[in-house]
């Protein structure tokens, strides 16, 4: 008897929610934060649907949160984005925006990784899920890494 009781709590346990990453809390905590940014500036030269040839999708649209759009429209501003700066990018399978197959954000966060300038990079599906990876992703950091600060655009 001990020992189905035994078997009934491992099989209870291994059924429990997984705990999330330090990452995945992050990852959440910035969904809700980027609540709302189709309201938030786009860059000047970056507007709208854009055709891409990325790993983002084959179009994008661009969104910059107020700290890193003031930042890139800083012309005395220096090479390093501050911290609190989001850009968040959405692709498209058509240039007319009628299917999301992503949201891909990348937010600056004091200390987070500064080997990377403590950029967190996270995907998202339409719906707000996890879509795969985020945190210190080196499959970010190594495409980016060619960017001003890890940023591929001007925002001009």
């Amino acid at each position: 008897m001990i020992k189905k009781k035994i078997l009934l709590f491992v099989l209870l346990l291994s059924c429990s929610e997984k705990e999330m990453t330090l990452d995945e809390e992050i990852a959440v905590g910035v969904w809700d934060e980027i609540n709302g940014y189709e309201s938030w500036t786009q860059p000047g030269n970056f507007s709208g649907i854009q055709e891409s040839n990325s790993v983002h999708g084959n179009y994008v649209q661009i969104w910059l949160n107020e700290i890193s759009s003031e930042f890139l429209h800083d012309t005395t501003a220096g090479e390093i984005m501050p911290s609190g700066s989001i850009i968040i990018k959405e692709a498209y399978s058509n240039i007319l925006g009628e299917n999301t197959t992503g949201i891909t954000v990348m937010k600056k966060i004091t200390d987070y990784d500064p080997t990377h300038n403590d950029w967190f990079w996270v995907s998202y599906k339409f719906n707000g899920s996890l879509a795969g990876k985020n945190g210190a992703e080196e499959f970010c950091y190594s495409c980016h890494h060619s960017g001003k600060d890890y940023v591929l655009f001007n925002g001009q």
